[in-house]
């Protein structure tokens, strides 16, 4: 296994997830932007969680463990 890191440049990440959210009519600016932010900033500091995470870590975690380690960590996270 090599011995480097894999990192995600999380304000890249955070962008992509939040450039394509709609505001809803029954919504104001205010609480739209609110989510927004707050999506921003759970997924920000989720990729500067993993990027802290080893490849060898990772490397010996089976498939189905990382997908549910991710599923863990999205649960309920991004559904605005």
């Amino acid at each position: 296994m090599s011995d480097r890191k894999i990192t995600i440049d999380p304000n890249e990440f955070a962008m992509g997830l939040i450039k394509d959210t709609k505001q809803t009519d029954n919504m104001t600016n205010q609480t739209f932007i609110k989510k927004q932010l707050t999506l921003y900033l759970e997924a920000y500091f989720l990729i500067e969680d993993f990027n802290r995470l080893e490849v060898d870590q990772i490397g010996k975690m089976k498939q189905q463990q990382m997908l549910d380690l991710f599923d863990k960590m999205l649960s309920g996270r991004f559904t605005p």
